[in-house]
């Protein structure tokens, strides 16, 4: 069996090591130049599919942690925050031996994914043939490549989607209404070091009271370990159509967008709201952040096949986005190997069965996903009304002096 992967992300990358465990061909093909091509993003936690993914995955990967850690080089452990409104302390998640996570540079991430990997840059889908033989994918280049399986891990605006669905992207996509605004800034010494005390990695400000929910995260400690660079995002609900031109995003400076986040978080205590006033003007995204996400009932059964945002985007507001990509990838491989027993691949009964069977699964668990992250603002301003914990597996976090010591 050859398996035709398109889309060089993590959810294709994964699916590709899986594949070279179980020695099975395959080529991945990504419509980027090269690997640096395009932001990959800030960072994301591994937490309850550490062992999982791992056992997927060949021996001879790195250290995953060690790898991807965008708290290197400090010593610190890795650690979510939760602050609810105007509630004393805060709770959240840590890196422990009962509950292990790993927060990791989406980049590094990706980059260690790649570990003897080859990766055919600069091939952009246009479309696809198959039949009960096999199946043909083109690309942009006028090249082709012919297989038994190609796998759409294409993201949100799915070329391999749109082929299974005859159905173009803006007929599938439902805009969330959600407003973000998105800022980033390099802090050091004191105020570093009073970031890392809210939260190592990453903090939440659940403060529907205030009309907004807001994210803080640590993209990576510079190689000083005395500073490093942060992102924010703030998030309100908005029914209007964000993608409007005559919208006040669209039309807004970076600094009235920063100016009305202000005002806004004024009611945070100073330690909350020092973030966003030490932002430049220039740090604020000049582009608004728009979310869209997908909600599919059913995929054809055929010997094309999705996986991660081709088959179920969904907003970052809960963070399941890779986690999802991540668990579908490891999910297709066992079909494929599966399949690959007794060469079933040959026969399209046992292919459309298999197929059939995978998307009904992945399906069912990234709607899901879908639906919870669609909702998350509102279940969040639920739960502090309730005083209840946004997550499960929380607990009372104290706010401890970080002391910025390299690891030897």
């Amino acid at each position: 069996m050859h398996v035709l992967i398109i889309g060089a992300g993590l959810g294709g990358l994964t699916l590709a090591q899986t594949l070279r465990k179980q020695g099975i061909s395959y080529e991945i093909f990504e419509r980027d130049e090269d690997e640096n091509g395009r932001f990959q993003g800030w960072a994301i936690a591994l937490h309850t599919i550490i062992e999982e993914f791992l056992a997927a995955l060949p021996s001879d990967m790195p250290d995953l942690k060690e790898a991807t850690d965008h708290l290197a080089p400090l010593n610190l452990r890795h650690q979510f925050a939760y602050y609810y409104g105007g509630r004393e302390g805060c709770f959240g998640l840590e890196d422990s031996p009962e509950t292990p996570f790993i927060r990791a540079e989406r980049s590094r991430l990706r980059n260690w994914l790649l570990t003897n990997l080859t990766v055919k840059w600069g091939k952009a889908l246009t479309h696809i043939e198959h039949d009960d033989e096999g199946v043909s994918v083109f690309f942009k280049d006028g090249t082709s490549a012919r297989g038994d399986i190609a796998v759409g891990a294409d993201g949100v605006h799915s070329v391999a989607r749109q082929h299974l669905l005859q159905r173009p992207s803006k007929e599938q996509l439902q805009l969330v209404p959600l407003m973000a605004i998105v800022g980033e800034l390099t802090l050091s010494g004191e105020a570093f070091k009073r970031q890392l005390e809210l939260g190592h990695s990453a903090y939440n400000l659940i403060n529907p009271e205030l009309g907004f929910i807001g994210f803080v995260g640590l993209h990576y400690v510079l190689p000083d370990a005395q500073s490093g660079r942060f992102y924010w995002m703030f998030m309100q609900p908005d029914s209007n159509d964000i993608t409007d031109a005559k919208h006040w995003l669209q039309a807004s400076s970076q600094q009235e967008k920063l100016d009305h986040v202000r005002k806004t978080v004024a009611g945070l205590p100073p330690k909350l709201r020092e973030i966003f006033e030490l932002t430049p003007a220039e740090g604020v995204r000049k582009e608004p952040h728009i979310w869209r996400d997908l909600e599919l009932d059913s995929l054809p059964s055929s010997r094309v096949v999705l996986l991660g945002d081709a088959a179920h985007a969904m907003t970052p507001s809960r963070g399941e986005g890779a986690f999802h990509a991540f668990i579908d990838a490891m999910r297709l491989s066992t079909t494929l190997v599966q399949l690959e027993a007794d060469a079933k691949f040959r026969d399209i009964g046992a292919v459309k069965a298999s197929v059939a069977e995978y998307h009904t699964e992945m399906l069912r668990r990234g709607t899901a996903a879908v639906r919870a992250s669609r909702s998350s603002y509102q279940e969040a301003k639920k739960r502090a009304e309730t005083g209840e914990h946004f997550t499960t597996g929380m607990k009372p976090l104290s706010i401890e002096p970080v002391v910025l010591v390299a690891k030897a």
